[in-house]
């Protein structure tokens, strides 16, 4: 009898000032590079503004102030060995819809460095830690020497549109 065949994901990490996200790559459209904003005069403050992406707005998120960090994303970061906030240029990570959302309502998030392409097996995801009550974090796990997080998207997306 033959054990069942456990396909690897392919996932983004994704820096940020906080933590490194965690997220499949299939629910990134694109990483482009850091733009002028336009102010959203009226939106919640976690909201840095919008960008034009292939014709669409896209509302970009801080998403340190989404977790009720303060947002100070300087272009660079002076201390490359502290975990997410390595050295690097300022990305905006473009996300896809969520489930139940119009297919033009993309969203991005800022990042602090350039994001990172891994492939992660079945093994490294059984050692995921649950982090309940800790809002939009479902689990965290460790990959290498690094601990990501991975996003609840479900309560990313009751915190974006309520």
């Amino acid at each position: 009898m033959s054990s069942p065949t456990v396909q690897p994901l392919h996932a983004l990490e994704i820096p940020t000032q906080a933590l490194s996200l965690l997220v499949p790559s299939a629910c990134v459209a694109e990483v482009v590079s850091h733009c002028a904003l336009a102010a959203l005069p009226l939106g919640p403050e976690w909201v840095l503004g919008v960008m034009g992406w292939r014709s669409k707005p896209v509302s970009v998120i801080s998403l340190e102030t989404v977790m009720g960090r303060v947002a100070g994303l300087p272009d660079r970061l002076s201390d490359p060995d502290t975990g997410p906030r390595r050295r690097g240029t300022r990305k905006i990570v473009v996300f896809y819809p969520l489930p139940g959302r119009k297919p033009w309502e993309f969203f991005g998030i800022v990042t602090c460095a350039e994001p990172q392409s891994h492939v992660v097996d079945s093994a490294a995801l059984a050692g995921a830690v649950d982090t309940p009550n800790s809002g939009i974090i479902a689990m965290t796990v460790q990959l290498g020497n690094s601990v990501m997080a991975i996003p609840d998207m479900g309560a990313l997306a009751a915190v974006l549109y309520p």
